[in-house]
């Protein structure tokens, strides 16, 4: 099957390869209304559809130990999401076989603003001010750069700034950018010369990924000794999704497929040899969301809804925060 996505304002259209569906299918770009239709093309059974585009799935083991032993947490809209036995990393098992491919022409890659605001602007300033404490070769890496903001800003105060994108419409705004420096594949598989990068990036990005370990095992060897990481994602052990539940906005199976929590992603940065981590975590959210199809839940009432702002201001000083964030220096 080949799927032909034709941009409206833009020339050629783009041609993938799938391995379930035999059939040729033309998908108009609306932004987000495209995403939906390439789900529903994807992810035919987990729409509550039986047909010949039904997805297939795969069975993968734990990918921080590497253990076939686990429990069923739950389920969400036909994803089963699991416990590791040995080490406790929660994630989705069987995911869809497709997932990367999924990733190139879907998933969240092209999200985010269509301009920042001098807020945002000051934001990415005050973050590559930490990683100006580590500039020395002047070279700054960004694995899943989206729109290419951070980069924008970076490049304004003399770095050298590179990426690694696989999302096509991300890889079309980082050209649109001027941003040359940018390694097509996919976070678990890029190349780059060995300790030729003072800082790395990975912003929202590893909960995504097939395996956070070879990404960041590559992320190591590109960094220098004593480069600095510096990683955010979603926080599995947050107030936020205990009170929300299987329903919380962060939870989409066919997406989030690796979920980290404080213990979790220390392990993991300290077993591929990341010293001096330092992990904090922040905000809080009542929000609930279904995503096959896209749907909005809404609370009329919840005992927490009261003290929403309270707690978002103070959990920050908690390991309880639904964003991790996570600085990591390459030891020697």
């Amino acid at each position: 099957m080949i799927i032909t996505i034709h941009r409206t304002n833009q020339g050629d259209p783009y041609e993938i390869k799938s391995e379930f569906v035999d059939k040729h299918i033309e998908l108009k770009y609306f932004g987000c209304i495209m995403n939906r239709k390439i789900t529903k093309t994807f992810l035919g059974d987990h729409l509550g559809k039986t047909d010949d585009m039904r997805p297939e799935l795969v069975e993968t083991r734990c990918d921080l130990c590497g253990s076939a032993n686990y429990k069923l947490l739950f389920e969400k809209e036909g994803f089963r999401h699991v416990r590791c036995h040995d080490c406790g990393l929660v994630f989705v098992n069987p995911r869809l076989k497709s997932h990367e491919e999924f990733q190139r022409i879907s998933g969240t890659g092209s999200m985010g603003e269509e301009q920042l605001s001098p807020a945002q602007i000051r934001r990415i300033c005050k973050e590559l001010s930490i990683f100006g404490n580590y500039r020395k070769l002047n070279r700054i890496l960004e694995i899943g750069a989206g729109k290419g903001w951070f980069l924008n800003v970076a490049r304004s105060l003399g770095w050298e700034i590179w990426a690694v994108e696989i999302n096509w419409d991300a890889i079309a705004e980082l050209n649109q950018k001027g941003i040359r420096n940018v390694i097509t594949s996919s976070a678990e598989d890029f190349d780059a010369d060995p300790e030729s990068f003072d800082a790395v990036r990975i912003w929202d990005v590893i909960e995504h990924l097939q395996s956070p370990r070879k990404c960041l095992e590559k992320v190591h060897g590109s960094l220098r000794p004593g480069g600095l990481l510096r990683v955010s994602t979603t926080n599995f052990r947050s107030l936020s999704r205990m009170v929300n539940g299987r329903d919380w906005v962060y939870l989409n199976g066919s997406d989030h497929i690796v979920l980290f929590d404080p213990t979790t992603i220390e392990k993991l940065l300290k077993s591929i040899g990341f010293r001096r981590i330092k992990i904090r975590t922040r905000s809080f959210n009542l929000r609930r969301k279904l995503y096959h199809p896209e749907k909005e839940l809404r609370l009329s009432f919840h005992p927490l809804a009261p003290f929403r702002k309270l707690i978002d201001e103070t959990i920050q000083f908690t390991r309880f925060g639904h964003q991790l964030i996570v600085d990591a220096v390459k030891g020697p």
